[in-house]
């Protein structure tokens, strides 16, 4: 019996390490993600700033008719 208690106890420790290792990775992985969505927003803003100013550079150049 004493064994099987052991036992028990060394699988919950294995299940727990697991669990941590898998928050660790899914935090860091969150992370990741979170930082790449960041990056992908301001360049499409800065996307959006430079065709706004070459809009309006265009239109100051534009013959009339």
């Amino acid at each position: 019996m004493r064994f099987l208690q052991e036992l028990a106890g060394r699988v919950e420790e294995a299940a727990q390490a697991g669990g941590k290792f898998a928050e660790t990775l899914v935090r860091t992985a969150g992370v990741a993600v979170s930082g790449a969505l960041a990056f992908v927003d301001r360049e499409i803003e800065y996307a959006e700033q430079a065709a706004k100013k070459r809009r309006t550079r265009d239109e100051g150049t534009r013959k009339k008719d």
